[in-house]
């Protein structure tokens, strides 16, 4: 799924309500993660959404994170009657240079339930080595990221990069019942997985973004 979005960022930017939250993340004045600076051009991919009934003010649409997002190419492996799927999640949430100055926490959430995984059980890794069974860390601040200043259609933007694994399992009668569901996952082709995120600063929660990713699975 490739959609261009140049024209939803720049609404996203210049659009003008408020919606305040109730979440409050880890303290910090600015997102945690390794800070890079250089200046590319183009335009973001995926479909950035908010919901229709919000309205948003200037100070809203700085904060609000446009999603750069592609499908996603998964490994199915089986080994004895265990089935694993290696989901490598990779997303880029974009925000304008203004807004990042005053943003204390990005929240990101992924959602399987549209996607043969939602069966699955899961694990992950967090920013210190721990791995995370069915659990998540939403909170920026603590998952490895990169940040690098961009340009978009003359824009000057932001972009948070996630890159981090998810290993989904689960275990059969046998080896050949892993197999066939192997089989049958690798031949499911309109699966699409969900992506949220929504900023935070100064005891505010800023409106939340959405996007989708296809999946794609292949046997390894």
């Amino acid at each position: 799924m490739k959609a261009v979005i140049g024209l939803v960022l720049t609404a996203l930017i210049f659009m003008g309500c408020s919606k305040n939250g109730e979440v409050t993340p880890a303290s910090g004045n600015t997102p945690g993660g390794t800070t890079s600076t250089g200046t590319t051009t183009g335009t973001p991919t995926g479909t950035s959404t908010i919901p229709p009934a919000v309205i948003l003010t200037h100070d809203d649409s700085i904060h609000l994170a446009t999603f750069n997002v592609k499908p996603h190419l998964l490994k199915a492996t089986v080994t004895d009657n265990k089935l694993v799927i290696i989901f490598n999640e990779n997303v880029d949430l974009l925000f304008s240079a203004e807004g990042y100055k005053k943003i204390s926490a990005i929240h990101l959430s992924e959602d399987f339930k549209n996607t043969l995984l939602k069966d699955f059980q899961f694990t992950t890794v967090a920013e210190q080595g721990n791995v995370t069974l069915n659990w998540v860390d939403d909170n920026l601040n603590n998952v490895i990221k990169t940040v690098k200043d961009t340009v978009i259609n003359k824009v000057n933007m932001v972009k948070v990069n996630v890159h981090r694994p998810f290993t989904f399992f689960k275990s059969y009668d046998s080896n050949a019942s892993a197999i066939t569901q192997r089989d049958i996952i690798i031949n499911k082709t309109d699966d699409t997985v969900g992506f949220s995120s929504y900023s935070y600063y100064n005891l505010k929660n800023y409106p939340k973004t959405s996007a989708k990713a296809t999946l794609t699975y292949t046997k390894q």
